[in-house]
């Protein structure tokens, strides 16, 4: 079989075969793109440790510092805990959730 006797027998299976493919690509991109954006960046200061981090943020928002810290090390690509002043680094708080007013207000004041 020649590729001309195979296009022209099964071209409309190509063709959607090939649409199928760009589209779950692009889907795929648009997916990754979507999941780290939705995460807070902080620019790390000097002296700052993801441990430093942890004591800052974890407690707050009901994690672990161990479960924070491999959390922020796996999706920075991050070994050794090493952090370099002025590199930004995601976290796991969630945009927007940094805003949430965290003060107790009794219901009789």
């Amino acid at each position: 079989m020649t590729l001309k006797t195979i296009w022209d027998r099964y071209y409309i299976a190509i063709i959607f075969i090939i649409t199928c493919f760009v589209l779950g690509l692009v889907l795929m991109v648009v997916t990754v793109n979507q999941a780290s954006s939705e995460y807070n960046e902080v620019s790390v200061a000097s002296g700052d440790s993801i441990w430093s981090l942890a004591d800052e943020y974890a407690g707050d928002y009901k994690m672990s510092k161990q479960d924070f810290v491999s959390w922020v090390e796996k999706e920075n690509q991050i070994i050794n805990g090493k952090l370099i002043a002025g590199e930004t680094i995601t976290i796991p708080i969630k945009k927007g959730a940094e805003n949430i007013d965290r003060s107790i207000q009794l219901a009789n004041e």
